[in-house]
């Protein structure tokens, strides 16, 4: 694990809001878990294959606070792991970055 990371395992809600590669999976909504986070990204684990470049809305409902977040798709294993990259323009992002300085 990278030094910049955080081991966290908690439910993440995901919307994919543009699948260029796979449009079909647009508004589809799942339950996944978090592996682990840092200040711009994001391992989670997940049960169906999301292509690279994704779209994604995050809803990640922590004990404090609730945080809507987006994100993309930057790269996908076989073993169920897909790495995102945060979007700093997401309505919690500022938010996200403040609790994390301070909780995680």
């Amino acid at each position: 694990m990278r030094l910049d990371r955080i081991d966290r395992d908690e439910e993440i809600l995901v919307n994919i809001i543009n699948c260029e590669d796979e449009p079909d999976l647009n508004d589809t909504s799942l339950a996944c878990r978090t592996v682990d986070v840092s200040e711009h990204g994001l391992k989670m684990s997940i049960s169906m294959s999301i292509p690279v470049n994704t779209l994604v809305g995050l809803r990640l409902d922590l004990p404090k606070r609730l945080y809507r977040l987006e994100g993309e798709v930057r790269w996908v294993r076989e073993d169920g792991h897909v790495g995102l990259l945060l979007n700093d323009d997401s309505p919690d992002f500022k938010a996200w970055m403040e609790q994390f300085q301070l909780d995680f």
